[in-house]
């Protein structure tokens, strides 16, 4: 449990990192040197897995899984930060559970039950809270609201699509493949839009570096530590505490007002993904989402 919380902690930091960091360089940048680092470090996994000689059909799957795990996610988060600050951020990302039930059901063709539906009103409900108050006056505005939840369900798509892979190449395979993967891509779709006139510092990049390694490598292996020696459903809580760190380490790290409509608005967001996500007619979906998570979070932040 020791392991678990502290990957549920670095995660938690990340979106502070990132709004930290995007307020100071460009977040096309900030993707770039994040991602050549844990992308670097991923290429003997890769190389393990061979994706090469994989079925077309998986072929084509891990690009699209990469796509959405990698830029898919990153890229809109990164933009979304310059304007949305950490405390609000962690929780527009806390909302990815109500995604993967809901798409996980749609793709199985079953219905959506009255709990999916209560849980996302309540989620939306509690996203809509935080934006209100001061929010205007640090630049919040509802199109970045938009960016990041965009970043939250494209990644939740890949949690459920991943799960293939996941099953037949294992953990480590995949999350090599679709690591490298999708770091060429979002390389490539990068790189033409970095709109700088100078380098950060050598500081600053080492520390950007670290943040990628952090999120990617370390918090991957003590997840998967505590993973192959805690019940699931007893790791899943911890998850819950994310949006609650993030908050936390926004307003003693960055200095951002803990009002009101935030810790109203987190708590409804938070209650209303629990409300979503834990069904016991699809207990086992739940179980699958939760492993596939533990396989996929290393490329996530």
């Amino acid at each position: 449990m020791g392991a678990a919380l502290a990957a549920v902690v670095i995660w938690a930091l990340v979106p502070v990192g990132t709004r930290f960091f995007v307020l100071r360089m460009d977040p096309f940048l900030f993707n770039v040197i994040r991602f050549a680092a844990s992308g670097s470090v991923a290429v003997p996994l890769f190389l393990h897995a061979r994706p090469w000689r994989w079925p077309a059909s998986d072929r084509i799957l891990l690009f699209w899984c990469a796509v959405l795990a990698v830029p898919g996610y990153n890229i809109p988060v990164a933009v979304a930060a310059q304007r949305v600050p950490a405390s609000r951020l962690g929780l527009l990302i806390a909302t990815e559970p109500v995604f993967i039930v809901a798409l996980t059901l749609l793709l199985k063709r079953q219905r959506i039950g009255w709990r999916v539906w209560v849980g996302s009103i309540l989620a939306l409900g509690g996203v809509a809270l935080t934006s209100q108050g001061s929010a205007a006056a640090q630049g919040f505005s509802w199109i970045s609201t938009l960016q990041a939840l965009c970043g939250a369900a494209s990644w939740s798509c890949y949690t459920v699509l991943a799960s293939r892979l996941n099953q037949r190449y294992g953990t480590f395979g995949s999350t090599g493949a679709i690591l490298v993967v999708g770091t060429a891509v979002l390389l490539a779709i990068s790189i033409p839009m970095i709109h700088v006139t100078s380098m950060p510092g050598a500081t600053t990049i080492a520390w950007v570096a670290a943040l990628g390694l952090a999120s990617s490598m370390l918090g991957f292996l003590l997840w998967n530590y505590a993973g192959a020696r805690v019940p699931a459903e007893r790791m899943g809580l911890m998850l819950y505490l994310i949006p609650v760190v993030c908050m936390l380490a926004g307003t003693g790290f960055l200095g951002e007002a803990l009002t009101a409509p935030i810790i109203c608005g987190g708590a409804l967001t938070v209650f209303g993904v629990w409300v979503a996500s834990i069904n016991r007619r699809h207990e086992s979906t739940s179980h699958q989402s939760l492993r596939s998570r533990s396989a996929t979070c290393p490329y996530r932040e």
